[in-house]
């Protein structure tokens, strides 16, 4: 088995990986750019997750296209990238 993920090829990669992860808390679903498929998630649970990531996907369209600062969208600071000591 594998684990599904992905990332962006954009300058603002760590900041969509956040607004992910923060948008997709909102909502009730700890998420990333990882996806963690379980036999415990049945179809409308899956369902529901791709739906609230489309409208998060939609976000971050227009903040490529600068139609939204994505700046103006995060709520805390922006995460970490890879495994390394943070202080």
């Amino acid at each position: 088995p594998s684990i599904a993920s992905y990332s962006f090829i954009s300058q603002n990669k760590l900041k969509y990986k956040t607004l992910i992860t923060q948008e997709m808390l909102k909502k009730g679903f700890l998420a990333s750019t990882t996806f963690y498929a379980s036999i415990a998630h049945d179809t409308k649970v899956i369902e529901k997750y791709f739906d609230n990531l489309d409208d998060i996907y939609s976000l971050i369209s227009k903040c490529e296209n600068e139609e939204l600062n994505i700046d103006r969208l995060l709520d805390s600071s922006v995460c970490h990238d890879g495994f390394k000591r943070l202080n």
